[in-house]
């Protein structure tokens, strides 16, 4: 950083020269000789605070306390199991080839879980992410899924989206192709590829920036509001370095000699033979001894400050607790020096999971649906978080839930109070489209009524229009 670089840099005035302040030279003062020179650049260091830059993505792979949320997030959506789903009766395809072979390899290079990994990355880091079906412009109008082998998350620092120049309907009736041309891709080989817009899907995390320019249609990244603590978390990652390394000046060797008038100074004699004894005969070299006296009547003033002083490791947790917190992570996550364990952990990881993780991946599904164009053939991609660990006892939960429903419905429905179909929507089934699932038992004939006891596995004897015949009680024998 300029800082450290302008206060190690040994930048002196030659012997002569002298950068004094107007304000505070009088007219009657001379030039000093030999000092520091306080370069506005210099002072504008000490003054200013450390700001962290935008690329999000190099912070993301150098800071910590960055990297954990975001890879938090994204390998754990990455890690559901995706499946392809009819949408008519929420059932699995097994056997589409064509979708099996994108959920297991998108392209020549990836496995699927790494795009899904990439994919997330590109959207929390910048805010965006481009993902292209490779695939040639004759199919432009047809289902994706169908044609497309490729799949690709672009690098979404390096893509530029391209309006079309003149009267654009931004604001108005339009299709894309009336207000975006292409999307730019500058990276590599690829030089500036223009890539038509149906072959891309731009995932946004947040809202969109109409400026003209680099971030046309663009997000920021959830990471810019966390500048100051990232910028915190750089400056004591540098302090923690320099105090590590030993650079800078350690402290002071002053005179502890006095006379009637104050202090006595050193003089050049003792300073040399001080600095003499240090570096011959004190130390760790051969020849040396690790212990040191002195003839001076000295002491030692200490200006560096230490790690405890700086507490570096309460600023960093703080920092990383308020970058987490913006990715809907608590703080009980966040990994800590003395690797603290809370009660509450299972709970914390199990509500991020329902808050956070697992909406995001259902809504990638659906968008991914619409842009692969599955829904025209009556599927839908879907994912399943059912092997995760913490949710395993809210899957318990959850069927102790609808066996009580389940429970109270059959009750409910053999006093007359709801229809089958009734039953049904309180359980999250659809409707049913059958005259019989829409009465109640009292308006059922003995027909229907027979029907449905055979399904509950009951007799039609026992019961009669929806109430139980009543049986005469037993009595002993002998009386």
């Amino acid at each position: 950083m300029n800082f450290f670089s302008n206060i190690f840099s040994n930048k002196h005035v030659t012997k002569g020269e002298v950068e004094i302040t107007p304000s505070t030279v009088t007219p009657d003062e001379k030039p000093v000789k030999d000092v520091v020179k306080w370069s506005a650049e210099y002072i504008e260091d000490l003054t200013n605070p450390i700001v962290a830059g935008s690329n999000y993505l190099e912070l993301f792979r150098s800071v910590p306390e960055v990297f954990f949320p975001v890879d938090y997030v994204a390998s754990r959506i990455a890690g559901a199991d995706f499946q392809l789903k009819k949408v008519k009766d929420d059932s699995i395809v097994w056997a589409n080839k064509r979708i099996n072979d994108i959920l297991n390899r998108p392209n020549c290079l990836m496995r699927w879980r790494e795009l899904i990994y990439q994919h997330h990355v590109y959207k929390f880091c910048t805010g965006n992410s481009f993902l292209r079906a490779a695939m040639a412009e004759t199919f432009a109008s047809t289902d994706i899924w169908r044609y497309c082998d490729n799949y690709w998350v672009l690098p979404s620092d390096k893509v530029l989206v391209d309006p079309v120049y003149g009267n654009v309907p931004l604001f108005g009736i339009a299709n894309t192709e009336d207000i975006i041309k292409g999307y730019r891709l500058q990276y590599g080989w690829n030089g500036n590829l223009l890539i038509p817009p149906f072959q891309i899907w731009h995932d946004r995390d947040g809202g969109i920036e109409f400026n003209s320019g680099s971030t046309f249609l663009k997000a920021k990244s959830r990471l810019t509001s966390q500048n100051k603590p990232i910028s915190n978390l750089i400056a004591v990652y540098e302090a923690r370095n320099v105090i590590y390394v030993k650079r800078g000046g350690l402290g002071f060797i002053v005179s502890r000699k006095t006379d009637a008038t104050g202090s006595i100074a050193l003089t050049e004699e003792e300073k040399s033979q001080l600095l003499k004894q240090n570096f011959e005969k004190y130390g760790i070299r051969r020849g040396q001894v690790p212990f040191g006296f002195s003839d001076a009547n000295i002491d030692f003033v200490r200006t560096n400050l230490s790690i405890s002083e700086l507490q570096p490791f309460d600023e960093t947790l703080l920092d990383a607790i308020s970058i987490a917190g913006a990715f809907g992570i608590p703080a009980v996550l966040v990994p800590r020096k003395d690797q603290s364990t809370f009660s509450n952990q299972s709970t914390a990881e199990k509500s991020v999971y329902c808050s956070t993780i697992i909406p995001k991946a259902k809504q990638f599904c659906r968008d991914f649906t619409a842009f692969l164009g599955l829904e025209n053939s009556g599927y839908y991609l879907d994912c399943d978080f059912s092997d995760v660990d913490c949710l395993q006892e809210g899957l318990k939960e959850a069927e102790t839930v609808k066996t009580a429903i389940n429970k109270r419905c059959r009750e409910q429905f053999s006093c007359g109070l709801i229809t089958l179909n009734d039953w049904r929507a309180q359980i999250g089934e659809s409707m049913v489209e059958n005259p019989l699932f829409d009465k109640l038992k009292f308006d059922m004939s003995d027909e229907e009524l027979d029907k449905v006891n055979r399904v509950f596995n009951t007799k039609s004897g026992d019961e009669e229009n929806g109430r139980e015949s009543q049986k005469p009680s037993v009595q002993d024998e002998g009386k």
